[in-house]
């Protein structure tokens, strides 16, 4: 995915972590510094304001003893640069919440190379549909009647102009393994 076309007012297309330049790598220092958790950027989005604005979608791990569950998460920190200056404006989770153990609730967040079988599959099906483009990253998957998932993608529409996005993808996969249900949210910074 190539760089963001930074836009004056409005954020730019996403941008995967693989693939950030110098300044997001800058930006994202600021917030690796916090203490007791590990946090690794996703995909980042910069909007041209008084400075500019950097929006991370960070998978974060909370440093734990052994033996206690680790319920990662997925957190929208949004960070302003004004020179060498950086202030975080906002930090929200957005990824579902998890009951300690995960009884009836979604499970904690997954990275791609961690996925089970199941995200795996229902991954590789979503993204080999037609006239969207999906980059699965993340996931969470609850237990019901069959599978909720909740996987988290950057969404390159396949249309002329189209601007990358991040989202949320809710997916309900039946007993027999076939895709019933999805809905697609938006996550904006």
């Amino acid at each position: 995915m190539s760089q963001a076309n930074r836009m004056l007012g409005g954020y730019g297309p996403v941008v995967l972590a693989q693939d950030f330049d110098k300044e997001y790598i800058s930006a994202f220092e600021h917030i690796n510094q916090r203490v007791g958790v590990d946090i690794k950027p996703l995909a980042g989005q910069s909007q041209v304001v008084n400075g500019t604005n950097y929006a991370f979608y960070c998978f974060v791990s909370p440093v734990v003893a052994p033996g206690i569950p680790q319920v990662n998460r997925l957190e929208l920190i949004v960070i302003n640069q004004q020179g060498d200056q950086y202030t975080e404006l906002k930090d929200r989770v957005f990824s579902e919440p998890v009951l300690v153990p995960p009884i009836g609730s979604f499970d904690s967040v997954a990275l791609r190379h961690d996925f089970s079988d199941a995200e795996r599959q229902t991954a590789e099906k979503i993204e080999s549909m037609i006239g969207v483009k999906y980059d699965i990253l993340a996931a969470q998957q609850q237990v019901v009647a069959g599978l909720n998932f909740a996987f988290y993608t950057v969404v390159e529409p396949i249309t002329p102009n189209a601007q990358a996005f991040f989202a949320r993808l809710d997916v309900y996969v039946n007993l027999r393994g076939e895709i019933e249900n999805e809905n697609l949210v938006h996550i904006q910074p």
